[in-house]
């Protein structure tokens, strides 16, 4: 449908440009226009911002209904799909951990210091440090992580804006390859491709915020991806990888395991099973994360994975987008109120379970009416 594709279009061009508003002051970008633009008033950058989640998820569910009518094809949802690249030169404006990445990049291949020892602070003449946020903390994530962002610190060539620009496309080769894992562990299923690559929350938190949750989760997928392929040892290289980027898929052990002794032994591996099982460890994963810091709307990336692999299950579908427009809303107060402090903590579980509540009381209503 073409008014899809325009409008999808209009929607992630306006986000992207959008996403300047929140520029940091000492970022070195210089451009009169974009700081009249970082002065905008916060109660209208929060309706601004409110109106974009609204209308993405709006979108994605008109999209998702047009799927599930057959009036559109494969070719038009990876077109969808490609158009996001647009968002590659968007500003992150809703986290700062794409600096982070790049900041222990520096550390590790520019200073050549031990991440895990050397805090980004304490090299004082870095000019990140002027900008970035957490330059007091060592590395937060694993080995796996350090080395695989030589690949997009190297193709940045010492420039913040290039640098900025690999770090994305590195994460967008990555989402692309999640989405072609889903689509094919699905027998090519476009309902359950547009579903996962369309999601709003795996958009903006992949190819906006630039999080590196995509990688962890295109390495488990592609272990459980070879071992149905029999390739043992590149499995288990993969599966050891994603747990060594940010540790949460070491939740997905156990059925890893189990799955691989049912392939080594050549018993029909029941994979339906095995995504209800992924999807109810990473929903683990995901609710416990608040014990360590708080939970991050993208953290739900985890479980959502393989919860759209899952055959049926509409209602706990359902529930979950719900769940995850409330958690992108998670932003609106600290907009706003420019603090996580006061009341945002508070305005943010009321944005984050209204939704969730709202569609468990209207889905038992629709299917009454139905």
């Amino acid at each position: 449908m073409q008014i899809v594709s325009i409008l999808y279009l209009l929607l992630i061009t306006g986000i992207t440009i959008f996403s300047y508003l929140f520029v940091d002051y000492n970022f070195p970008l210089q451009n009169p226009l974009i700081r009249q633009l970082a002065d905008v008033d916060s109660t209208v950058k929060t309706i601004t911002y409110v109106f974009f989640i609204v209308l993405a998820f709006g979108l994605y569910l008109y999209t998702i209904y047009l799927v599930r009518k057959g009036k559109i094809t494969n070719r038009i949802i990876w077109s969808l799909i490609f158009l996001n690249s647009i968002l590659l030169v968007s500003y992150p404006a809703f986290s700062f951990d794409i600096f982070n990445y790049i900041a222990t990049a520096k550390v590790t291949f520019l200073y050549r210091e031990n991440p895990y020892i050397v805090m980004p602070i304490e090299l004082s003449q870095e000019p990140l440090l002027s900008f970035m946020h957490a330059a007091n903390k060592t590395a937060l994530y694993g080995p796996s992580w350090i080395v695989l962002t030589s690949l997009p610190f190297f193709a940045g060539l010492g420039n913040l804006f290039l640098t900025i620009f690999t770090f994305k496309l590195f994460n967008f080769l990555f989402y692309i390859g999640t989405s072609y894992l889903i689509f094919s562990f699905s027998k090519w299923d476009k309902l359950k491709l547009a579903l996962f690559a369309l999601n709003p929350l795996v958009v903006v938190e992949t190819l906006v915020s630039g999080h590196n949750d995509i990688v962890m989760i295109f390495f488990a997928l592609l272990a459980f991806y070879l071992l149905d392929k029999k390739l043992y040892i590149f499995s288990i290289s993969a599966i050891t990888i994603s747990v060594l980027i940010k540790f949460a898929t070491i939740f997905l052990f156990p059925i890893f395991i189990y799955v691989f002794i049912y392939s080594i032994q050549n018993k029909i591996i029941n994979w339906q099973r095995v995504w209800i099982y992924c999807f109810m460890s990473m929903l683990g994963a995901f609710l416990v994360s608040p014990l360590r810091e708080e939970m991050y709307s993208w953290y739900f990336i985890w479980p959502f994975t393989f919860l759209v692999l899952i055959q049926g299950y509409t209602f706990i579908k359902l529930v979950a987008i719900s769940l995850m427009f409330g958690l992108l809303l998670r932003f609106a107060p600290y907009i706003y109120f420019h603090t996580w402090e006061g009341i945002t903590p508070i305005v943010k579980i009321v944005v984050t379970t209204v939704p969730v509540i709202l569609s468990l009381l209207l889905y038992p209503v629709r299917k009454y009416l139905k």
